[in-house]
């Protein structure tokens, strides 16, 4: 049950993810396309801010015991966000969802079957592979 409740709650979220793109697309083509990932950015930083001085039970300053690379985690965000402002007024947000989509399909399959960055191997298979490729499919369908 509780997976299930995980997959519901991770589908909204992506259909958030779209709906944030479709904005920032917009929001790009008026203001431009990195003032609109600052925007995102700086209310993010904003909204965590309040949500940390509410709820926050971590240490922030644990994060000098980390090595840097493991922080990289940021950079990928915003670059995904300004790849995508600069991607829906090209392609669409079908598309360009679809296609982060299949990238972060094909990291995650590696991703699980090495064990990088810690976590429980899980071996590709065919069935992941298969998924990607209809993935793709599906890409080559919506393009045409």
């Amino acid at each position: 049950m509780k997976k299930l409740v995980y997959f519901i709650i991770a589908i909204v979220t992506g259909a958030f993810l779209s709906l944030e793109g479709a904005l920032y697309g917009k929001l790009g083509e008026r203001v431009g396309e990195l003032e609109a990932n600052f925007y995102n950015f700086f209310m993010g930083a904003v909204v965590s801010l309040i949500f940390l001085i509410f709820f926050g039970k971590g240490k922030i300053s644990a994060l000098n015991q980390f090595p840097k690379w493991n922080l990289i985690g940021g950079v990928l965000g915003v670059t995904y966000l300004v790849v995508i402002v600069i991607g829906i007024p090209l392609v669409g947000v079908g598309i360009a969802m679809i296609t982060v989509v299949i990238g972060q399909m094909f990291a995650s399959i590696l991703i699980d079957h090495f064990g990088w960055f810690g976590i429980d191997k899980k071996e590709i298979g065919r069935k992941r592979i298969s998924a990607l490729i209809l993935m793709i499919v599906a890409l080559v369908f919506t393009m045409f």
